[in-house]
C-alpha cells in the first residue's frame, strides 16, 4: 500500500469509501462486543446455589418423612423473586439423610406421604415411590428427584439445584 504524496488531495469518492468503512466498523464493533459477551458471560457467571437450613435432625423420627416447606430467593437475569418449595427429609435408622422432591417425576403432581402403606403415592395418576423416591408402581418413568443433604450442628440442609 502505497502512502499519498504530501500535495496529493483526498477526493471525494475516497474521502466517502473511508467514512463508510469507519461507520460499517464502528457498527460490527457495536454488534460484536455484546455478541461476543453473549457466548462469554456464561462461563463467566458464578454459580449461587446457597445450603437452605430446613430441619432440625433432633427432631426427626427415624423411617417417617418429614414434610418441610422452604424458602429461596431465585434470580433469573434480572429478576429476582421469592420461590418456596416442598421437599420430604427421611432420617434413616443408619442415620443417613435423604431429601426428596415432592413433585411426581410423570407430570409433576405433589406426591404425599401415606404412614399405613409406607410409600409416597402421587394423587394424580397413581404413582408409587418407596421411602428411598424409586417408583414401585404407576406411570412415573424415574425415582423422585434427590437433593443435596448436609449436616451441621444438627441442622439439615438442603442444596435445591434449581436455585
Amino acid at each position: 500500500m502505497e502512502l499519498p504524496e504530501a500535495n496529493e488531495t483526498l477526493s471525494r469518492r475516497r474521502f466517502f469509501v473511508n467514512g463508510i468503512k469507519v461507520v460499517a466498523g464502528l457498527l460490527g464493533l457495536g454488534l460484536g462486543i455484546p455478541l461476543v459477551g453473549f457466548f462469554i458471560a456464561p462461563a463467566l457467571k458464578k454459580e449461587q446455589h446457597d445450603w437452605i437450613a430446613i430441619a432440625d435432625l433432633n427432631l426427626m423420627n427415624a423411617g417417617e418423612p418429614a414434610k418441610v416447606t422452604y424458602q429461596y430467593t431465585r434470580r433469573d437475569g434480572w429478576k429476582t423473586a421469592e420461590t418456596r418449595k416442598t421437599a420430604f427429609v427421611v432420617k434413616h435408622a443408619d442415620g443417613k439423610i435423604t431429601a426428596l422432591t415432592n413433585k411426581c417425576t410423570h407430570l409433576g403432581c405433589g406426591v404425599e406421604w401415606n404412614a399405613s402403606s409406607k410409600q409416597f403415592t402421587c394423587p394424580c395418576h397413581g404413582g408409587v415411590f418407596d421411602i428411598q423416591g424409586n417408583v414401585t408402581a404407576g406411570p412415573p418413568p424415574k425415582p423422585l428427584t434427590r437433593l443435596m443433604v448436609k449436616v451441621e450442628v444438627n441442622k439439615i440442609f438442603i442444596k435445591d439445584a434449581q436455585q
